[in-house]
C-alpha cells in the first residue's frame, strides 16, 4: 500500500515495450474563466518510449501557452531534488530505535532478495526505505526514470520558448514524506512490505499507469475510490497528504495563472485529477467551465 506514495513525488519506472504512437492518454481538460483558457492534463512521473509522441491535442494546447504549470520543473529540479533528497533521507539513531522488533529481519531480507545492503535498514528513514524498495523493484523490470511525462513537457516548453512555473517546490515535497510521524514511518514501511510480498505494488501500479495510456476513466475511478475508502495508514495518508492537501493549493494557484494569462496549460500527476476531491472538481467549484476533453 504504501508504495503509492512514490507514485506523486518520485514514482519513476515503467517497462519498455511497443512502437510510438499518437493516442490519447491519461486525462485531458479544458478550463475556461475570467476569459481565459487553460487545458489541463494528466501526467506519469514515469514512461514508456510508445508514450510519445503525446496525442496531437496535447502538443497543440502547450504549442498555443504562454506558460506551462508543472508540479516541479524536472528539467532543472533533478540536482537540487538528488541533494535534498541525499540530506533529508539519512536517519538517527532514535528513528532506529524506534522500529518495530519484528520488521528489521524482514526489512533486510527483502533488501538482501533485491540486491541491496541490509546495512540500508539502519542508514535510511523509513520512507525513504519505502522509496529505495520500491525503485530497486522496479528498476529490475526496467521502468526507466528518464520518460517521465512531466519531463518531456518541460523540455518541449523549453525548445519553444514557453514559460516553465512550478506549482510546488522540491523541499515541500519533501517534507511531505519526512514530517510525518516517526511510527507511521515504520507502519507504511510494514505496509510496504506487505503490498510487495502479495503483488499488491504491482498490481497498482499497473492498473495507473495502464490507466493513463489507455486514458481508461473507468479503471483510474475505480482506482480513486479504493484510495479514499482504504482504511489502512499508507492509504489514508495518500489521502489526506500527498492528494487532498495539495489539490487545493494547486487549484488556487492554477485559478490565479488562469486570471492573469489568455492561453496557458498545467500538467499535475495523473491521480489530482481523478476522485471526489480532485483539481478539475476544485476549479469547477469556483466557478470556473471545466470539460472534459477526454
Amino acid at each position: 500500500m504504501a508504495r503509492r506514495l512514490i507514485i506523486f513525488v518520485l514514482a519513476a519506472f515503467i517497462l519498455l515495450a511497443g512502437p510510438a504512437s499518437a493516442v490519447e492518454r491519461g486525462a485531458l481538460f479544458k478550463v475556461s474563466g475570467h476569459g481565459h483558457t487553460m487545458y489541463l492534463f494528466g501526467t506519469i512521473h514515469m514512461g514508456l518510449p510508445e508514450f510519445f509522441p503525446l496525442d496531437d491535442s496535447v502538443t497543440r494546447a502547450l504549442a498555443a501557452s504562454t506558460t506551462l504549470a508543472l508540479e516541479i520543473d524536472p528539467t532543472v529540479q533533478n540536482t537540487k531534488m538528488a541533494a535534498a533528497l541525499q540530506q533529508a533521507a539519512l536517519t538517527t539513531p532514535a528513528i532506529v530505535a524506534a522500529m518495530p522488533p519484528a520488521l528489521g529481519p524482514r526489512l533486510r531480507s527483502h533488501l538482501e532478495a533485491l540486491g541491496a545492503p541490509a546495512t540500508l535498514s539502519t542508514k535510511l528513514k523509513p520512507w525513504m526505505l519505502v522509496m529505495t524498495l520500491e525503485l530497486i523493484e522496479y528498476a529490475k523490470l526496467g521502468y526507466r526514470p528518464d520518460l517521465g511525462v512531466d519531463a518531456h513537457l518541460a523540455k518541449l516548453a523549453h525548445s519553444q520558448n514557453i514559460k516553465v512555473i512550478a506549482l510546488e517546490t522540491v523541499k515541500s515535497q519533501i517534507d511531505l514524506f519526512d514530517r510525518l510521524p516517526v511510527a507511521d514511518q515504520w507502519t507504511i514501511l510494514d505496509e510496504a512490505l506487505a503490498s510487495l510480498d502479495s503483488g499488491e505494488a504491482q498490481e497498482d501500479v499497473q492498473s495507473v499507469t495502464n490507466g493513463w495510456a489507455r486514458a481508461d476513466h473507468a479503471t483510474l475511478d475505480a482506482l480513486a475510490l479504493k484510495y479514499e475508502t482504504d482504511q489502512r495508514l499508507s492509504s489514508q495518508i495518500l489521502q489526506r497528504r500527498l492528494l487532498t492537501a495539495r489539490n487545493g493549493p494547486m487549484a488556487d494557484k492554477l485559478d490565479g495563472l488562469l486570471k492573469r494569462e489568455k492561453n496557458t496549460m498545467a500538467a499535475v500527476g495523473l491521480m489530482h485529477l481523478i476522485g471526489k476531491d480532485s483539481v478539475p472538481a476544485l476549479l469547477r467549484a469556483k466557478g470556473l467551465k471545466v470539460e472534459q476533453v477526454y
